[in-house]
């Protein structure tokens, strides 16, 4: 089973920062970094540059040079599979925002359109009345 996943950055131990999201330091793109934690490769997401991660350098933003054994210890199946439940809920999350949106909308416009309605009739209702009564009074006017 082979799946690229966003690269799980370790914890920086001169900064204190972890980053979600790592990119190409060589790559004209900046692409983003996935992993296939299996079979141990990198490869950018931008130019398809792929190597394997032991072979790799990664830096982090304030300039700390990881090992690759500090890498390596990132892809431990106990950190993949937190970040993959994490990101998993994150997605739920996204979705359950998205349907009670779509729920809040729909139940707007049944509320006016069903306000519409029972307006338009009334409207009806009281144009009709006002006409007989009208009626009425020129009948008896005359």
């Amino acid at each position: 089973m082979s799946e690229w996943i966003a690269f799980p950055f370790p914890k920086c131990p001169s900064c204190g920062k972890q980053w979600g999201k790592n990119y190409h330091k060589d790559c004209l793109f900046n692409g983003q970094l996935l992993v296939e934690p299996y079979q141990r490769q990198v490869k950018c997401e931008s130019c398809s540059a792929q190597w394997y991660i032991l072979n790799s350098k990664f830096n982090c933003s304030c300039g700390y040079q990881f090992y690759p054994s500090e890498v390596e210890d990132a892809l431990s199946t106990t950190q993949l599979l937190r970040q993959r439940l994490l990101q998993k809920l994150n997605e739920m999350d996204s979705y359950e925002k998205s349907i009670i949106s779509k729920s809040e909308n729909s139940f707007q416009q049944w509320i006016h359109e069903i306000s519409y309605e029972i307006g338009k009739a009334l409207g009806t209702t009281v144009a009709k009345a006002q006409e007989v009564i009208k009626n009425f009074f020129d009948k008896w006017s005359l």
